[in-house]
């Protein structure tokens, strides 16, 4: 199931991560940032800064801003990505599907 927005709103997408060995249980201090890519694999958002709590990334979108591609794309599927960095690891989760809606 996807993600509704509504263009022209500033919301917070949280996405709960689950580290099934244990070992990481905190993810405030591993920058974590996120993605928003097309189906056509160009990003409309790439590489923004996310907060975190615990093991939970929160993802502000700015929908009525311009990415790279300007804004958000209505009617399309996008995938959300997150990624923090652990060590020498460098983790990118996802994706989840966001679809974007136009205000009535």
């Amino acid at each position: 199931m996807a993600i509704k927005l509504t263009q022209g709103t500033k919301e917070i997408i949280p996405v709960d991560v689950v580290d099934t060995s244990g070992v990481v249980t905190d993810l405030s201090t591993a920058t974590p940032k996120f993605w928003f890519q097309r189906a056509d694999e160009s990003y409309v958002y790439d590489n923004v800064a996310a907060s975190a709590v615990g093991m939970r990334i929160n993802c502000l979108v700015d929908t009525s801003a311009s990415g790279p591609d300007g804004l958000l794309p209505t009617d399309e599927l996008l995938r959300l990505f997150v990624g923090f960095t652990n060590g020498s690891e460098v983790i990118k989760l996802g994706p989840v599907g966001v679809y974007m809606v136009n205000t009535p």
